[in-house]
């Protein structure tokens, strides 16, 4: 992440607290799908999609977040001019993230500091 222009930080109920390098960059893709034209967009979705430290909770961050552009961004990516995200969306990210849906989603950890550590003790949960 260290060359990343921007840093998402997404705190999830499921998944945790995480860090996603260049976020922006395909927010902006979904936001206009014109910049498809420009491979690094596409290049760094397709990252996304086949790295298997990206939860599929991120994609679907990016589609709820631009829900009428989602359908162009893929059908550009994959080349396939009848994609459609919600027929075919889940199974792309089933068959991209298999691992994910292989078992129950673990948060991400965080390091916790003493006083943050005390303060969620005194509100009932446990030190672990």
């Amino acid at each position: 992440m260290q060359s990343a222009d921007t840093v998402a930080v997404i705190c999830d109920e499921t998944e945790g607290l995480s860090y996603y390098a260049d976020f922006a960059q395909l927010d902006a893709l979904f936001a206009d799908p014109a910049l498809a034209r420009d491979r690094t967009y596409l290049g760094r979705l397709r990252e996304y999609l086949n790295d298997d430290s990206v939860a599929p909770m991120v994609i679907r961050r990016l589609v709820q977040r631009h829900p009428d552009n989602a359908d162009a961004v893929f059908r550009a990516l994959l080349r396939k001019p009848t994609f459609a995200w919600e027929r075919d969306g889940e199974e792309l990210l089933r068959r991209r993230k298999a691992k994910h849906f292989a078992h129950e989603p673990l948060p991400t950890v965080t390091p916790v500091g003493d006083r943050l550590a005390e303060l969620l003790c005194r509100h009932g949960r446990k030190r672990q």
